[in-house]
């Protein structure tokens, strides 16, 4: 018994000991890992809306305009690169692009597009949703086009000085043009009105010259915001450096060879918002194009007036050139009294318009003076021309309608 007493005593202290033994004890000194706290990265490639669609575009060159793509972003902000093919209904053409903006400082940005597309001068007149919504209802397109294979790149910094902002920029462009839609079209996008006007879905497109063209690129953007004060002024230098001979016509006078001269170009565009009285507030804008005396620069970087976008009593867009300037000024006055609902209180306005465009030079002034009426983002104007010896392209009167979907 004694024995057997013993026996078990000397088991229970070897299990003991194995098991207090330091291959077996729990070590308290070490933290376990934290499993409930993962980081996650977002992939930097996507595609928008689920499906790599972007917001469509229609005119009357293009018809529908649909950019499809995906999106690489990082998530810092430093890329923004958007690799798109564009169907353009009309054209029945499929372009592709190369686009993007790389930031390696908090200041700095490389902004950078390479493809085919159909190109304008004119979409400082409406925003792309305005202009598509005016064609597909009522065949108005306040754009002429050109079609073109271009690569542009240009390096830009922001400069904060209190209330203003200035963004200086340099880069080149390498472009090789031609016409689409010109003289008579014989394919026109549909419209729910104006389809089959020679003045809006039919309207032809002035030609421009086929062919090449090399040029550096400056110029800065200028925004200041002080008390109710808003401006922004965009100037664009542009000097060409090499264009391609056009080539020889065949006229009834004999071989007609065109010489094309390297040209100087500053575009200009600003707008200029501010409070009067109480709630009332005047907007200046303005648009101008200069090129070098004596030279007369390609059609595609011509610029046109007309219609209501800019001078109502001209026919649309029936003035261009290399030369233009155009002003206007638009005084609101919001009807306080009068609360409408989900738009809020109507408006009478009192508008001032002045412009000119030509080749070479700036024909004489074209004025509007005009009073309108709105309410939220809809507006109607009567405008007049009070010249009483009037362009041949101005009529005495007109009555406009428009939208506005511009921030």
């Amino acid at each position: 018994m004694t024995k057997l007493r013993r026996r078990a005593s000397l088991a229970l202290l070897a299990a003991t000991g194995f098991a207090a033994s330091p291959l077996r004890s729990q070590d308290t000194t070490t933290v376990a890992p934290d499993t409930g706290y993962v980081e996650y990265h977002d992939n930097p490639l996507s595609l928008p809306l689920g499906i790599g669609l972007r917001i469509p575009t229609y005119d009357r060159v293009n018809g529908l305009a649909l950019p499809w793509g995906p999106k690489l972003e990082l998530s810092d902000g430093r890329l923004d690169v958007d690799g798109l093919v564009t169907y353009r209904s009309n054209l029945g053409k499929w372009d592709p692009s190369l686009e993007g903006v790389v930031r390696p400082g908090d200041t700095n940005e490389l902004k950078f597009f390479v493809g085919r597309g159909t190109f304008t001068n004119d979409a400082w007149i409406r925003d792309d949703n305005t202009n598509s919504l005016a064609a597909f209802f009522v065949g108005s397109d306040a754009r002429n086009y050109y079609r073109g294979d271009r690569a542009t790149a240009r390096v830009a910094t922001t400069l904060i000085r209190s209330s203003f902002t200035f963004t200086p920029f340099i880069g080149g462009n390498l472009e090789r043009d031609w016409s689409t839609g010109s003289l008579a079209p014989t394919k026109f996008p549909w419209s729910v009105f104006g389809r089959n006007g020679k003045l809006r879905m039919r309207r032809p497109n002035p030609e421009v010259l086929k062919g090449s063209i090399v040029s550096i690129l400056g110029g800065t953007r200028m925004q200041f915001v002080s008390g109710g004060l808003d401006g922004r002024i965009d100037a664009n230098l542009e000097r060409s450096l090499r264009i391609s001979q056009p080539t020889c016509l065949a006229t009834p006078g004999g071989l007609f060879c065109p010489v094309v001269d390297n040209f100087t170009q500053i575009v200009l565009d600003g707008r200029l918002s501010f409070p009067t009285f109480g709630t009332q507030t005047f907007t200046f804008t303005g648009h101008s194009i200069l090129t070098t005396a004596g030279v007369v620069a390609p059609p595609q970087r011509f610029g046109y007036l007309g219609g209501a976008g800019t001078l109502a009593t001209v026919d649309l867009l029936a003035l261009g050139g290399d030369h233009l300037l155009f002003v206007a000024g638009d005084y609101v006055i919001p009807l306080e009294q009068i609360q409408l609902p989900f738009v809020g209180n109507p408006f009478i306005a009192l508008r001032y318009a002045a412009g000119s465009a030509g080749i070479n030079g700036l024909p004489k002034m074209i004025q509007n003076l005009g009073i309108g009426a709105g309410v939220s983002l809809l507006r109607v104007d009567f405008s007049i021309d009070p010249a009483s010896n009037r362009s041949p392209f101005s009529r005495r009167s007109a009555v406009t309608f428009g939208v506005s979907l511009s921030p």
